[in-house]
């Protein structure tokens, strides 16, 4: 029986437990939010944060899966910090995969990014993002552990995603020539996630994204002409002033490649385009 260790139980974990978690493959999740404990199951056992070193003594040589999602600090992978000569020892493991995040590139002027482009993040998520990897790469290296990074562009799914924020009157329509943004539908995601643990490949790399990056306004248009949300007004990011623009994820532009994880896992996207997405979250939603 396969036993998988999720540090960090949010919104990419839940989905994920509530499609693979089976006799097959029993899931524990570690959270800090006590509410969170409501979505444990049979198979899914949802555990405080604070008990995970009583955990790990009792329990490391079942675990044979490790998923890391938590988000870094300055000082890099909090995991890590805390747990690195646990994992050491963890001498059943076929997989860890680490949840960072395409920001780790920063800015390339609109161009494509593969797993072997320069990492020029230089917000502070893209820098603890780069600090966490070289962290779990350097470790994993060498201790001869099974390592998968996953570089993951914008997540969207049932109540998280533009439609809903447009619908709130909370969405800023902020508006930039040929910006272009990746996301990522997340239930492919969590296929690709569930594809790498069942086909592990370490030490290895995959930009997971949909095969169509676009400006948000084209995202915004897409939504309102087949809904009844009118256009929220726009706001030109020539107009907001310079903190806000650095502090804005439009002050990095990019394309993110995701042909790797398609050769090496064998994936046919559900949702290859924001279309397909939002046509399915505009479905449901009525």
């Amino acid at each position: 029986m396969n036993k998988l260790l999720i540090c960090g139980f949010g919104y990419t974990a839940s989905i994920l437990a509530r499609k693979f978690a089976s006799k097959d493959f029993q899931i524990i999740g570690t959270t800090s939010d006590e509410q969170k404990k409501i979505l444990a199951s049979k198979f899914v056992n949802i555990i405080n944060h604070r008990e995970l070193r009583s955990l790990l003594k009792n329990s490391k040589q079942e675990i044979t899966h490790v998923m890391l999602s938590a988000p870094p600090s300055d000082r890099g992978d909090p995991f890590f910090l805390d747990y690195q000569n646990d994992i050491s020892k963890m001498k059943t493991l076929k997989w860890i995969g680490y949840l960072s995040a395409t920001n780790v590139y920063g800015d390339h002027n609109g161009e494509y990014v593969n797993e072997f482009s320069l990492l020029k993040g230089d917000t502070s998520k893209g820098i603890n993002r780069i600090k966490a990897e070289n962290q779990w790469t350097e470790f994993c290296k060498k201790e001869e552990l099974p390592l998968h990074i996953f570089r993951i562009a914008g997540i969207y799914g049932p109540e998280r995603n533009t439609y809903e924020r447009i619908k709130s009157k909370k969405f800023n329509h902020i508006v930039k020539n040929n910006q272009y943004f990746s996301r990522i539908y997340i239930t492919d995601l969590v296929n690709i996630l569930f594809a790498s643990m069942s086909k592990p490949n370490p030490i290895n790399i995959y930009n997971v994204a949909d095969d169509m990056p676009s400006g948000m306004s084209d995202v915004v248009d897409f939504i309102c002409q087949r809904t009844s949300c009118t256009i929220p007004e726009k706001i030109f990011f020539e107009d907001l002033d310079r903190k806000q623009q650095q502090d804005s994820f439009y002050s990095e532009n990019k394309r993110i490649n995701n042909r790797l994880l398609k050769e090496d896992l064998g994936i046919i996207l559900k949702y290859p385009s924001f279309k397909e997405g939002y046509e399915e979250i505009i479905k449901n939603d009525k």
